[in-house]
């Protein structure tokens, strides 16, 4: 059934379908919450993320692509069961980590992986610049200039292999220091 199938469903701006008369069916208020631009799991965020964790990274990206906020429950969730990513295949993750830093606010997006806890399962060695001093020329943590790297290439819509390059051009200087 179709109500079925909505309940699956990861977020409610996903849960939206027409009937075959044209009607819109919003079990889920997705069309409120893309007005208010909000990403809120469909049901119980716990149960979601069980199904597929995934999601978590889902939520982050639909954040960054759309410039919309967490739900204070989707985003308690996430913080509670950031485990779960290390049960997803490498291509997956890959597929999403692509699309975040493809999106308008790559930047916003990885620092919400590393709030979050999923950055330490995905990318261990971004978070190892936090707090890394370098001294010379440069005013901030390797972490924040890699930050400041990316939305720079992302701001001049350089393409995905930059703005990878630029959040990866000092990740190694933690551990070289």
């Amino acid at each position: 059934r179709l109500e079925d199938d909505l309940k699956r469903r990861d977020f409610t701006v996903n849960a939206l379908a027409l009937s075959s008369k044209g009607q819109l069916i919003d079990l889920f208020e997705g069309l409120k919450d893309i007005k208010d631009g909000i990403i809120k799991a469909v049901g119980h965020p716990d149960e979601r993320f069980n199904e597929d964790a995934l999601r978590m990274l889902r939520a982050i990206r639909f954040s960054c692509q759309l410039n919309f906020s967490l739900s204070q429950e989707t985003y308690e969730s996430i913080l509670k069961n950031s485990e779960l990513i290390k049960k997803i295949s490498a291509e997956r993750i890959r597929d999403e980590f692509i699309k975040i830093i493809n999106s308008e606010n790559p930047a916003a997006g990885i620092t919400l992986l590393q709030k979050f806890g999923l950055l330490k399962n995905i990318i261990p060695e971004l978070e190892e610049g936090i707090g890394c001093i370098q001294g010379g020329a440069h005013l901030y943590d390797v972490w924040t200039h890699l930050l400041m790297a990316l939305q720079h290439a992302a701001d001049k819509k350089w393409s995905m292999e930059i703005r990878v390059s630029a959040l990866f051009h000092d990740i190694g200087k933690p551990r070289t220091q």
